[in-house]
């Protein structure tokens, strides 16, 4: 009898789980896809060079993979419309870098770092060696 009972309860419930999922949800606007995507990446080293930063970030689980920013997207000042954009990073976290792309393509990079230069993430590269992507006007970066 008790078998029985717990039987028809969980026939039951089943049935009026899958009487729910069938109903077609009523929303009050239709699903749009967003214009403005975002990609985080964890950040190991940013060299500084003259003309660029040289920023290499966890690429996948396993790999390091590395990207040039140039220093020619960044401006101190309060502006909109500049590619490269600095924040300070909490000690308690780790340094990464946000790549906001829209409808697809690049639109700007954050890049959360420490503020005090001594911090083992940031390094100094060689400023006679010439970086071939220092003015380059899009980022294109594998994750």
């Amino acid at each position: 009898m008790k078998k029985l009972f717990i039987l028809s309860a969980l026939i039951c419930a089943g049935v009026l789980f899958s009487a729910t999922a069938k109903e077609k949800a009523d929303y009050k606007y239709e699903f749009q896809e967003a214009a403005v995507s975002y990609r985080n990446v964890l950040i190991y080293k940013v060299l500084d060079q003259k003309d660029a930063y040289i920023v290499m970030y966890a690429k996948g689980h396993r790999e390091v993979g590395n990207v040039t920013i140039p220093k020619k997207w960044y401006s101190s000042a309060a502006r909109t419309d500049s590619k490269l954009t600095f924040r300070s990073c909490p000690k308690t976290m780790q340094p990464y870098m946000t790549v906001i792309s829209r409808d697809g393509s690049f639109e700007r990079v954050i890049m959360t770092m420490p503020t005090s230069r001594n911090n083992p993430v940031w390094g100094v590269a060689d400023s006679s060696v010439k970086v071939d992507d220092a003015d380059k006007e899009t980022l294109e970066i594998a994750y």
